[in-house]
């Protein structure tokens, strides 16, 4: 008798299951934001462009002047070049802000990232990944990011391999960064005052310096410290007696011999 009941309650309730998935709203199309990073410029050679490239996998986070819920563009060609097409879903509006990375949280209003405290070494255009930047503009068609940090770049000579560097600002420079989607306004906001660089098997020429890069917020430092590590156990600290200026999309140049460097410790002796 329980079956007689309830067979005819199936019998309704399979039509309403297939009609259900056959009115499964469609995916959104997608649309194609075509990006460009603007260029960084070495304090010491204004005009000199060193570009910087989008790599496989990247990806961007646009919001609107109506959405704030960020909609995740990925790269869909362009890699190794400065300027790459994007898709995704376009958010509804008429002003546009791009973000990098588009891992970083967005409210609408802000956006939240980490610069990393453990870093590796790597040539400039392989620097992306970490580097925070922001752009804004009335058409996908034609975005343009800003880097919202500069570029300390430490230029080494010498003798021997090293192992690690390690970066003291004596403020945050690392760690959970906030920025303003009004007007690209970068500050930190919990961090640390360190970067450990991993640098092992670099080996330092006397004939060309060697270049190492570290991502910093902009502003002024004073008293950086710089501890350098060699692969033998050589330990040499380096403080910058002059005051170091970071600007975003600027790359500033220091330069010294290793060999010339104070020794702190020698793990040898």
């Amino acid at each position: 008798m329980k079956m007689k009941r309830f067979l005819p309650l199936l019998l309704v309730l399979v039509p309403l299951l297939s009609c259900n998935k056959e009115s499964a709203a469609p995916s959104p199309e997608k649309d194609i934001a075509f990006v460009s990073i603007r260029p960084f410029e070495t304090r010491s050679q204004i005009g000199t462009n060193t570009l910087t490239a989008w790599s496989k996998g990247d990806a961007i986070a646009i919001v609107s002047d109506i959405e704030d819920t960020p909609s995740v563009f990925t790269l869909r060609s362009g890699a190794g070049y400065s300027s790459a097409s994007f898709e995704g879903v376009k958010p509804e509006g008429n002003l546009y802000v791009a973000c990098y990375p588009s891992t970083a949280r967005c409210n609408g209003i802000t956006y939240r990232g980490l610069l990393d405290t453990k870093v590796t070494h790597t040539m400039p255009s392989q620097t992306l990944g970490a580097l925070p930047m922001w752009g804004r503009g009335s058409d996908l068609s034609s975005m343009t990011l800003s880097p919202i940090c500069g570029i300390f770049q430490l230029n080494l000579t010498g003798t021997v391999r090293l192992s690690s560097i390690l970066l003291d600002a004596g403020r945050p420079v690392s760690g959970e960064y906030l920025c303003s989607l009004s007007d690209g306004l970068f500050a930190m906001i919990n961090g640390s005052d360190i970067v450990l660089m991993d640098v092992k098997g670099t080996e330092l020429s006397t004939f060309r310096e060697t270049p190492f890069y570290f991502i910093l917020p902009p502003g002024e430092y004073e008293g950086l410290r710089l501890t350098i590590t060699a692969e033998d156990g050589t330990v040499k600290d380096l403080v910058l007696e002059e005051m170091l200026v970071i600007e975003a999309g600027l790359f500033t140049p220091v330069g010294f011999d290793f060999d010339d460097i104070e020794i702190l410790t020698d793990d040898k002796d």
